[in-house]
C-alpha cells in the first residue's frame, strides 16, 4: 500500500484532490491508521482515479460520477452518456450557426452593404377568397405545423385549391418577438366552403407592399430587410401591416436551401 504523498505521484493525482474525493465518499482510502492518521492507498484504486478523471473530462459533475460508481450498472453510463451526447450534439450546431455569423459577417464586410443585389420593388396582392391558419406557436420555427393543419383542411374537406396559387405566410406580431409569436398560413381557393376545425375560409383583403423576391436559405433575412427598410424610409412610406413572406420554392417542395425562392414583403402605406 501506498501513503497518501506517494499514491498522489503515481497516480497524477494532488493530495487536495485526493481529500476532496474522500470528503465527498467518491474514493475512500483503504484503511486509515487511527493513531497516526495516515491515509493508505491501494495500486488497484488507481483505475479508480482513471474513470473518475475520463468521466469529467467528458462533463460530468463529481456526483454524478459517485452514483456511476457506486452502482456499477451500465444502464446508468449509458443513460450520462446519451444526455452528455445530446448537450455535445446541441452545443456544436450552436457552434455551426455562430461559424456561419461569422462567415455572413465578413462577406459583408467585403461586400460593404451591397444592397443593390435586393431588388425592392413596389407591388400588390388582390383581394382574394382564401383557406387560413393562424395561430399563436411557439418559434418561427413552428410554423411547419400551421401548414400541416392547413393540409388536413383541404384533404378533410375536398377544397378546391385555385391555380397558381402560392403559399403566403403573414406575420401579425405589431413588433418583432421571438417567442408565443401570431402567425397565419393562407392558400387561395376557388368556390366556397365551411370553417373547420383549424381553418377559416374569408375574403383576403388586398395589400400594397415593398417586395423582394430572393434565392437561397433565410439567413439574407438581416441583410433583406436592410433593404427593404431603406427603400421604405427613402420613398416615404410607413410599415402599415403585417410582414408577408410568399414561397414560390419552399422548403416542402425542395428540401435544399439553395433552391428556395421566397418574396419577403411588408404591407405600407404612404407616410401621413
Amino acid at each position: 500500500m501506498f501513503k497518501i504523498g506517494e499514491f498522489s505521484k503515481i497516480s497524477n493525482t494532488t493530495v487536495r484532490t485526493l481529500r476532496h474525493y474522500e470528503k465527498l465518499g467518491l474514493m475512500l482510502p483503504t484503511t486509515v491508521d487511527q493513531q497516526s492518521g495516515y491515509r493508505f492507498y491501494e495500486a488497484s484504486q488507481i483505475s479508480t482515479i482513471n474513470k473518475i478523471k475520463m468521466l469529467q473530462q467528458i462533463g460530468l459533475s463529481l456526483d454524478t460520477i459517485k452514483e456511476i460508481l457506486e452502482k456499477q450498472q451500465t444502464e446508468i453510463l449509458n443513460y450520462y452518456y446519451e444526455a452528455k451526447e445530446n448537450e455535445l450534439e446541441q452545443e456544436m450546431e450552436e457552434l455551426k450557426k455562430k461559424k456561419e455569423m461569422i462567415r455572413q459577417l465578413q462577406n459583408q464586410l467585403k461586400e460593404g452593404n451591397n444592397m443593390e443585389k435586393y431588388n425592392v420593388v413596389l407591388k400588390s396582392i388582390p383581394a382574394r377568397s382564401v383557406i387560413s391558419v393562424r395561430k399563436v406557436i411557439p418559434t418561427f420555427q413552428d410554423e411547419g405545423m400551421l401548414w400541416g393543419l392547413l393540409q388536413k383542411e383541404i384533404e378533410a374537406k375536398g377544397v378546391k385549391i385555385a391555380p397558381g396559387s402560392l403559399g403566403v405566410s403573414l406575420y401579425h406580431d405589431k413588433e418583432y418577438k421571438e417567442n408565443e409569436v401570431d402567425v397565419e398560413v393562407q392558400l387561395e381557393v376557388s368556390g366556397e366552403y365551411e370553417n373547420g376545425t383549424a381553418a377559416t375560409f374569408f375574403e383576403a383583403p388586398e395589400y400594397n407592399m415593398a417586395s423582394v423576391t430572393f434565392s437561397g436559405s433565410f439567413d439574407q433575412m438581416p441583410q433583406i430587410s436592410q433593404a427593404l427598410g431603406t427603400w421604405i424610409e427613402t420613398n416615404h412610406y410607413q410599415v402599415s401591416g403585417p410582414m408577408i413572406n410568399i414561397s414560390h420554392v419552399s422548403p416542402a417542395q425542395d428540401p435544399n436551401p439553395e433552391n428556395w425562392v421566397t418574396e419577403a414583403s411588408f404591407v405600407i402605406s404612404p407616410q401621413s
